[in-house]
């Protein structure tokens, strides 16, 4: 093994099959009617097929290079900013509700990852909230949290 990346892909690759042949056990049934390892054994596929090809990438120089970039040259405060403020949708999505906390989130998100002028920020949050809404409450008329304000 030439280094790290190669050896930890392969474990991903072990894990991604072991998950995609014991999900096999829950039943995978039809596109058209999926069973309860359906999703699993897509999610061990897709664990599989990105653990190889961080494997074969490895083999040439430029394929490391990209993979330490990636490391070296993150934006770390960005980053961590990202992952806490899906920390905090996560426990005030039933206190505020889908739309609004959808609403914060992707305004958050708008300027933090590409900051752009306020009036484009509420007017992409408003528009992307209002067409989640759409497509999951009124469409597929899922359950979703009203929150404190009722809407």
């Amino acid at each position: 093994m030439k280094n790290n990346d190669q050896r930890s892909s392969l474990f991903w690759l072990a894990a991604g099959l072991a998950i995609a042949l014991y999900s096999g056990k829950y039943g995978l049934g039809s596109f058209s009617s999926p069973g309860p390892g359906f999703l699993p054994f897509l999610s061990g596929l897709a664990i599989a097929g990105l653990a190889l090809m961080v494997f074969f990438q490895q083999f040439s120089k430029k394929g490391r290079e990209k993979v330490k970039d990636l490391w070296l040259r993150g934006n770390w405060p960005t980053m961590l900013m990202v992952m806490g403020a899906l920390v905090l949708y996560t426990f005030l999505f039933k206190f505020l509700g889908f739309l609004l906390d959808t609403f914060w989130l992707i305004a958050f998100l708008l300027r933090v990852m590409q900051p752009i002028s306020w009036k484009k920020c509420f007017a992409g949050a408003i528009l992307a909230a209002g067409g989640a809404y759409l497509i999951f409450q009124v469409w597929l008329k899922a359950q979703l949290p009203a929150g404190f304000l009722g809407f």
